[in-house]
């Protein structure tokens, strides 16, 4: 499959020292210039909200999330992404096949679907998509190796979406936080300014 080469996998430095784990939606065009996830202007918001709730002490505040995990080799938080592959059809170029063309409307559907404030939903059965079977395997395995008492955080519809479909099959307790809205979210700023993470985060787990 020719879209293989835009797929961008998960960002984690050392599972057997994760404390938190990122639940973000999907790479786009900065994620796949630098081949991780949490490389763009959305992710730059997270590090800078981290940063003021008083995580993260030596992190750069002008670089995304992303990057200041890969520059500082920082173990205690990582990212996943529901999908390895960018769900905004806006991403690929235009001349696709028809095959990947189908591949690509059926991310974006996914996309809609979850977007809680989109009135045209397309249905999407997410227990039979081969993405969130995917997201099953990779979010199972890091489980796995990880610590038991692992925080996750999911950003936004899509990701919010995913946890819940995953939490119906995993059989484990899990410790999954559901207030974070994404950064791309029109009223990221209002949102935040009522949260205080420190109430489900410690600020010693993200030093």
């Amino acid at each position: 499959m020719s879209l293989e080469k835009y797929k961008v996998f998960n960002l984690i430095e050392d599972v057997k020292k994760l404390k938190v784990l990122f639940i973000l939606e999907s790479p786009y065009i900065n994620e796949y210039l630098h081949q991780h996830p949490a490389a763009g202007e959305s992710a730059l918001e997270l590090t800078q909200f981290l940063m003021t709730q008083g995580y993260l002490k030596d992190f750069d505040a002008q670089l995304p999330l992303g990057c200041n995990i890969k520059a500082l080799n920082y173990q205690p938080l990582g990212i996943l992404n529901c999908s390895t592959l960018p769900l905004n059809k806006a991403f690929y170029p235009c001349a696709l096949n028809s095959e990947d063309l189908a591949k690509v409307n059926e991310l974006a559907a996914i996309k809609q679907n979850l977007n809680q404030s989109n009135p045209n939903k397309v249905p999407v059965d997410l227990k039979k998509n081969g993405v969130f079977k995917d997201f099953v395997s990779r979010l199972t395995e890091v489980l796995e190796q990880a610590p038991p008492d692992i925080i996750i955080v999911p950003c936004g519809d899509t990701a919010i979406g995913f946890m819940d479909a995953f939490k119906t099959i995993y059989q484990k307790p899990l410790t999954v936080l559901d207030s974070l809205p994404h950064p791309t979210e029109s009223d990221w700023a209002e949102k935040i300014a009522t949260i205080n993470l420190t109430d489900y985060i410690a600020p010693q787990i993200l030093p």
